[in-house]
Formats: C-alpha cells, sequence, structure tokens
C-alpha cells in the first residue's frame, strides 16, 4: 500500500492536465501514486499525457460523462492509498501540501480529514481571494450549517474514513462534496493545516445564477434536514442558504430578488453580515459592487501579503 493515492479529474481540458500531474508529481511528499480519470472526454488527449509520464501516473477511462462526483468515485475505487486527495485538473498544489496533511493526520488519529488554506486565483494567476482562516476539530454541527471545508482540491481523506461513510453521492445534482463532509464529520474530526496549500482557478463561467444557488444547496439540506432539526440547527442553516442566494442575486446585480432572500434569511436567523449584505441591497447594484470589490481587496492586502502569488514558505 502506498501512503497517498493522487486522483486527478479531467474532462475536455487538454491544455491543463499536464500541469495538473506535474503538481502532484514534484510534491515533497514521495510516496504518491497518480491516478487520472479521464471523465469520458471527446478530446483524445489523456492517454498521450499520461503516457508521457511513464509508470508513474494510472489511467482510468469513463466510455461516456458521468459527471465529476463519478469520476472522483472511480478515482476512489482505483486508488490503494492509505490517504486520497483530490486535484481538479485546472488546480494547483503547493510542493508541501501532501507532506503537511499527512504529518497532521499522523498525528490526529481522530481526524480522518486534513484541510489547508486556499487561494482563488485568475486564469491569469493573479489573486481574487486568500483565505486568513479555516476551522478545524469537531465540524459536525458547523458543516451541517454551510460547507466549511471547501473545494476537494484542497483536502486529504483516510481511505478508512471513506470506507465507513461511503463515498460522493452521485444521486445529488451538485454540492457531492458538501454531503460527503458531513456524513465523514460525524464519526471524524478535521485538522486544518494553516497555510495556503491549494490554488484553486476561478472562471468567469464558474459564477452561479440564483436558479442554481437555490437549488444547488436545498438538495443537501433537504437529504440531511432531519439531522439538521435534530441538533436545533434548522434555522441556522436555512438562514445561511437563504443569504447564499441572496448574495447570488447582488453579484448579479439583482437587488429586488436579493432582498427577499436576505430579508428571509434575517428572518430564520440573524447575522451582521447578512444584515450589512441586505443593506445593500438598498445602494443599487454599482454602488454595491464597489462596496464588495472594496472589501475584497482589504481582504487580498491582509491575506495575499501584496504578492500576486502565493507561494509555500520552505
Amino acid at each position: 500500500m502506498v501512503r497517498v493515492s493522487a486522483v486527478i479529474t479531467t474532462y475536455n481540458r487538454s491544455e491543463h492536465l499536464s500541469d495538473a500531474i506535474g503538481s502532484v508529481l514534484t510534491q515533497t511528499f514521495d510516496d504518491i501514486e497518480v491516478v487520472v480519470i479521464d471523465d469520458g472526454s471527446d478530446e483524445d488527449y489523456a492517454e498521450d499525457t499520461v503516457e508521457s509520464y511513464g509508470d508513474d501516473v494510472r489511467l482510468v477511462t469513463h466510455d461516456q460523462n458521468k459527471g465529476l462526483s463519478a469520476a472522483r468515485n472511480t478515482g476512489i475505487d482505483a486508488a490503494t492509498g492509505e490517504y486520497v486527495a483530490f486535484l481538479d485538473d485546472d488546480d494547483r498544489w503547493e510542493p508541501s501540501k501532501v507532506s503537511r496533511q499527512v504529518a497532521a493526520l499522523d498525528a490526529n488519529p481522530d481526524a480522518g480529514l486534513a484541510t489547508c488554506l486556499l487561494t482563488a486565483i485568475t486564469p491569469d494567476g493573479d489573486p481574487l481571494r486568500c483565505e486568513g482562516a479555516k476551522p478545524s476539530g469537531d465540524l459536525s454541527d458547523d458543516i451541517l450549517v454551510r460547507n466549511v471545508i471547501g473545494s476537494p482540491s484542497r483536502v486529504l481523506v483516510r481511505s478508512s474514513a471513506l470506507d465507513t461513510v461511503g463515498t460522493f453521492d452521485e444521486t445529488l445534482p451538485t454540492k457531492q462534496d458538501w454531503d460527503l463532509y458531513i456524513r465523514l464529520c460525524q464519526d471524524w474530526e478535521v485538522v486544518c493545516v494553516d497555510r495556503p496549500l491549494c490554488r484553486r482557478v476561478v472562471h468567469q463561467s464558474m459564477s452561479s445564477s440564483p436558479a442554481a444557488a437555490r437549488d444547488d444547496n436545498l438538495a443537501v439540506i433537504e437529504k440531511h434536514r432531519q439531522l439538521i432539526r435534530e441538533r436545533g440547527l434548522l434555522d441556522e442553516t436555512m438562514g445561511a442558504y437563504l443569504a447564499n442566494v441572496g448574495h447570488t442575486y447582488i453579484e448579479n446585480g439583482e437587488m429586488s430578488g436579493a432582498r427577499e432572500y436576505l430579508s428571509q434569511s434575517l428572518d430564520r436567523h440573524f447575522r451582521l453580515w447578512h444584515a450589512g449584505m441586505y443593506l445593500l441591497t438598498y445602494l443599487g447594484p454599482a454602488v454595491a459592487d464597489r462596496i464588495i470589490a472594496g472589501k475584497r481587496w482589504v481582504e487580498r492586502r491582509r491575506n495575499c501579503r501584496g504578492t500576486t502569488m502565493v507561494t509555500d514558505p520552505p
């Protein structure tokens, strides 16, 4: 058994795969197998790319596109490692990501997942958002309110934890990662390496529509509604959900829709930040955009240290 299996999923993005593989092979941790899952790409590129790396990389191919969760599950099935890490083909790891996360899980046997801080960047490499903190420990309640862990590209998971809680639920239309984290956090703790070890490329097409925001998270909430209710968290969860929808309306410049959802959010569970977003809806799209852009600039100055790329310290 190898210690770490890195599962790279790819679909119709030949320009990204080689750099993703390189991001894994340049890790300071050596005991890694690389498994690439080609999720039924129309373009014939994955086989040639993987073959160029010899025995260092394996390829599993879907005959047809099955979706990201199915591809990750195929990778889990093919993995032989004690730990499993996921990497989307356009995301990148800093060189010490795996070694730091393995050390964190080795030191915390009650933890089933290690995460890290993340830097969101443009396709040109400019920072959009750099996280300053991430929760850890017992997240069994926090994860029921919102996805406080984030993108699978940033996590390292114990294979034994996946054996007990299951893999990604392919019946859900989206947000399958949040559902997996909910199940995992009921039995396992989470550790966070407090460093920006993952870079996530944000494409213009990734901005969510209000309709998608309404539907995406709700399916996961409905699946776990009984547990959320038993923990006394239904109002807080629905408040966070409604605020997220409202925020999406703001980003799309639809202030009346934003106001409606944010008002409902405050009725369910008051949070000062959500109240601030509600007030933004009365200022108009242009002013709201400037305020949000200013807030993000301040966060970048604080968390990104003023650089164009956050690199991993030696």
